[in-house]
């Protein structure tokens, strides 16, 4: 029989998909021509099957539950607050999204009300979940285990299970306080957010460790967790001042921020009477007068990171090991040493 004759070879979506490491929605944008997704993936994806000698089994149409959507789930009470850690990593989450035809959809919660999400659940909009902070007993697993619906956390969580993306915490915390005790100081306070958050129980981790270091005792009082509010952040700053601390070490940038312009309004200057550092480093710490002390991550790479992880679980690729990013101390004149009088 001539070769021109010979029935076609049929490929499945399915194949192509894993065989490129893509999902399905992306090839079947590629070979329909709609959707948003790149000259270059498209080429590849039409190369491959061209390659191959075949042509695709079924027409490229997205399934009923193929949305080319993915969703951010965020805190409600983050909403209110200036927050340019959750804006670096949403935008490197929408830059990796768009990159393989998704887009990304915002979804917020509050505590065990998970209304919203269960709604875009129960309307399949989206076809994947990324959580953007881990908490103990999290509704929000359960709700999407329940769902079938893949997901990646942005934070630490104790379940190996969990697809997972994070700085070390412990380690960034633990390098700062180390830092703060070399240039001697020694009553070093410690605020932080809801220890129901596992990135403050690392932040926490990471003081005590670097304490037990150099052998020094903890002292209680200088510690206070849980601060959520602006009327819990003065209660926790009268507090410990009232210890008469040598820095203040705040758990993340706006906690830090806000500390750094309670301290000029009651006038005590930073770092003359007291220094003050902080856990996570933004423009908000760093565009102060003095500038403050901070950890340094890169969210946009973290956000990057557990997009690049949560679609390549829905192209059917085996889950990966925990992702852990780096971090780096920035010291600045808010823990500067002073000249000896």
């Amino acid at each position: 029989m001539p070769a021109e004759n010979q029935p076609t070879k049929k490929i499945s979506i399915d194949e192509v998909a894993k065989a490129l490491g893509v999902s399905k929605t992306t090839v079947s944008r590629a070979l329909s021509g709609k959707g948003r997704i790149s000259e270059a993936t498209r080429g590849r994806v039409r190369d491959y099957i061209a390659q191959a000698g075949a042509e695709p089994a079924v027409r490229a149409q997205p399934t009923a539950r193929e949305t080319h959507n993915l969703t951010m789930v965020i805190p409600s009470d983050f909403v209110h607050l200036d927050l340019p850690f959750l804006r670096k990593c949403m935008g490197g989450i929408c830059t990796a999204a768009a990159q393989r035809g998704y887009d990304l959809l915002l979804c917020y919660v509050s505590g065990a009300d998970t209304n919203q999400l269960e709604r875009q659940l129960d309307c399949h909009k989206m076809d994947g979940v990324i959580l953007s902070r881990t908490i103990q007993n999290d509704p929000c697993v359960e709700l999407l285990r329940r769902h079938k619906m893949p997901f990646v956390a942005i934070g630490r969580t104790e379940d190996p299970a969990i697809p997972q993306v994070d700085n070390d915490q412990a380690a960034a915390s633990q390098e700062m306080t180390r830092l703060l005790l070399q240039l001697g100081l020694r009553r070093i306070a410690l605020l932080t957010g809801s220890p129901s958050y596992y990135v403050n129980q690392d932040r926490a981790k990471g003081y005590f460790d670097a304490l037990a270091e150099l052998g020094i005792q903890p002292d209680p009082a200088l510690v206070r967790t849980g601060i959520e509010s602006d009327a819990q952040r003065i209660d926790a700053l009268d507090a410990v001042l009232e210890r008469r601390p040598d820095c203040i070490l705040c758990g993340d940038d706006r906690l830090a921020f806000d500390v750094s312009l309670e301290l000029q309004a009651r006038r005590i200057r930073v770092p003359d009477d007291i220094r003050l550092a902080s856990l996570y480093d933004s423009e908000l710490t760093a565009g102060l007068n003095p500038a403050i002390s901070a950890v340094h991550f890169d969210a946009v790479a973290l956000g990057g990171a557990a997009c690049r992880m949560l679609l390549d679980l829905m192209a059917g690729k085996a889950a990966a090991r925990p992702l852990v990013m780096g971090h780096q101390v920035v010291l600045r004149d808010s823990t500067k040493s002073l000249p000896r009088r």
